[in-house]
């Protein structure tokens, strides 16, 4: 009776919450150069947690579900990042489950660059960490608490200013004579976009930095340019931006400016939460709408067990009125 009741529980969340589920890969098999902490749920397991959702919610697509008076009951299924994976593994599953679903780019990768998240990951599964913080620290001075133990971690803070930590990591490989000519782990080949009426693409940012590590003017070319050569694909457009990584500190009123200058109407966090109903978004500075969403468990009986547990949270939040 007891493993009943998060099934139970999973199943009435329809009368109180909604969902936006964030993926980023969806490969069968991971490369070993970027296993390591890279959020990857396989195609069998996508398919089981979306038809179960589908299930017991509806499945809308993004610009409808910020736009929904009533959002409770609802799930949005986004991807971030442009895994190839997603055009060769998730989106048959899309298909087939006829769900919609929003893919936020980053046009760095279409434009021949090798995504720099795959580049941090490549020096961690590689064992490279510190040859490169020893390498950095000739050119620059770094967070004090970056170190190899929370190298992951910290270059995900908006102490670490995004660009530069991308230059050095371009620098190091360069010295160290690394072929990335096989790391076409992210969409590089614009003709390989889906045109079809279950996806729509948004604006992730042109190299997914940390916005408010940057300057306001470096933060503007980062959206500016991905607006741009989003609509040059000819691509049904989401006017919802997915701010990298998420966090309450990621982004600051400059973003949030820029934002609203090119047009977005609303932003999602990545903050590992649910939306309860009645909730109207999240209390931010910023004057856009936003919403939280979560990245899926790698597995179904994990995925269940998450659902509980953010619900539970998600009452709390709403009981103390948090943020």
């Amino acid at each position: 009776m007891f493993f009943k009741v998060p099934s139970m529980i999973n199943r009435l969340q329809r009368r109180w919450t909604s969902h936006i589920l964030l993926y980023h890969a969806t490969f069968s098999e991971v490369s070993e150069n970027i296993g390591s902490e890279l959020h990857n749920v396989s195609p069998d397991v996508l398919y089981k947690e979306l038809k179960w959702l589908a299930a017991y919610f509806d499945a809308v697509d993004i610009d409808d579900y910020f736009q929904a008076a009533d959002k409770t009951g609802k799930f949005v299924v986004t991807f971030d990042d442009g895994y190839n994976s997603f055009f060769q593994e998730g989106f048959p599953v899309i298909k087939a489950l006829k769900i919609p679903c929003a893919v936020f780019l980053c046009g760095s990768t279409i434009d021949g660059k090798i995504f720099w998240r795959d580049k941090i990951r490549f020096l961690i599964s590689n064992s490279l960490v510190g040859e490169f913080l020893e390498f950095y620290r000739r050119f620059s001075d770094p967070d004090p608490l970056l170190n190899e133990a929370t190298f992951y971690r910290r270059t995900k803070t908006p102490s670490v200013n995004s660009l530069e930590l991308n230059t050095l990591l371009d620098r190091f490989f360069e010295k160290k004579r690394i072929d990335t000519k096989n790391f076409e782990y992210c969409l590089k080949d614009k003709n390989d976009l889906i045109k079809d009426p279950f996806i729509t693409y948004g604006n992730h940012t042109y190299d997914h930095y940390i916005l408010s590590s940057l300057s306001e003017e470096q933060q503007e070319d980062q959206i500016r340019k991905n607006d741009e050569l989003l609509r040059s694909l000819g691509v049904r457009m989401s006017r919802i931006f997915s701010v990298p990584f998420g966090g309450q500190r990621d982004f600051n009123q400059a973003s949030c400016r820029l934002m609203k200058k090119y047009g977005y109407t609303g932003f999602m966090y990545s903050r590992d939460r649910i939306n309860v109903s009645r909730m109207t978004g999240v209390r931010t500075n910023c004057s856009l709408p936003s919403f939280e969403r979560y990245m899926p468990a790698g597995n179904f009986a994990s995925f269940q067990k998450q659902l509980t547990k953010m619900a539970f949270k998600g009452l709390c939040r709403k009981v103390f009125k948090e943020g």
